[in-house]
This record gives structure tokens, C-alpha cells and sequence, in this order.
């Protein structure tokens, strides 16, 4: 070292130091942890779903949900058969307008097992999107 140079106190003796400011810091902090408020627990912000409306809640009367299942299989297995008729282009051409009634028949068969599966039919029916039929579900009765 020459003389005139000073690089501070030896490295032991400035660890020493360093813990000793540590250890008032934290003994301050602990006598003022009483004053200080801890800031108040935030409510979490994920939250439940809404409730399901009761015309998708599926009904406990296992026939009425056998019966919707079934209906919903005739129904796959009518999109399946236009599926195939929809390949043919000249089947198509021929038979266009029929394909579109195999349509609508599967959504009515669709529609149908939603209202026998809710435990609300009233509520399912005021969820059908197909107008015709929920005005025939809905229409007065007649003498």
C-alpha cells in the first residue's frame, strides 16, 4: 500500500458494521409493526360462474333425459345421411330443397330433446332460436 491511500476499513470489520445497521433496522421495524396498519386483504378476483337459467339445468326424471339423448342420436344420424347425400354434386342438384328439410328436421329433433331434457320445458321452449316451432310449442289450444 502506498502511502497516502486508504481503501476503508478491513473487509471483516465492514461486514460487522453492515450487520449491525441490519439488525437496528429490523429491531425499529418490529417496535413500529404495532403502529404501522398491514394494508387490509384484497378480495380474490376470480369468481364463481353465474348460475345456469333453470331451462339448461338437465331435469332428474332419467326417461325424459333417455328420451332426449335418443332423439339427439336420430339426429346425428341425420346430419350423417345428409353429410353423405351433400358429397354427391348431382344428388345436390336434384335433391336440393329435400336436403335443406333433412336439415331443418335435425335442428327441430335438436330443439325437441333440449325442451325434454330441462328441468324448465317452459323456459327451454322461450330459448328455441327456430321461430315456427316455438310458435307451435306455444300456440293456445284450440277446441
Amino acid at each position: 500500500m502506498k502511502p497516502g491511500e486508504y481503501f476503508g476499513a478491513p473487509s471483516h470489520l465492514r461486514q460487522a458494521q453492515c450487520d449491525s445497521i441490519q439488525a437496528e433496522f429490523r429491531a425499529e421495524q418490529r417496535t413500529h409493526a404495532g403502529i404501522r396498519s398491514d394494508p387490509p386483504a384484497r378480495r380474490s378476483i376470480r369468481r364463481e360462474p353465474p348460475p345456469l337459467p333453470a331451462a339448461l339445468v338437465p331435469t332428474d326424471d332419467l326417461l325424459r333425459v333417455r328420451l332426449a339423448e335418443e332423439l339427439e342420436y336420430a339426429r346425428r344420424m341425420l346430419d350423417q345421411m345428409g353429410d353423405a347425400l351433400s358429397a354427391d354434386h348431382v344428388v345436390v342438384g336434384r335433391h336440393m330443397t329435400s336436403l335443406q328439410t333433412v336439415d331443418i328436421v335435425g335442428q327441430l329433433l335438436g330443439h325437441v330433446a333440449n325442451v325434454i331434457r330441462s328441468s324448465d320445458p317452459e323456459g327451454a321452449v322461450e330459448r328455441i332460436g327456430m321461430c315456427e316451432l316455438k310458435g307451435r310449442l306455444t300456440r293456445k289450444r284450440q277446441l
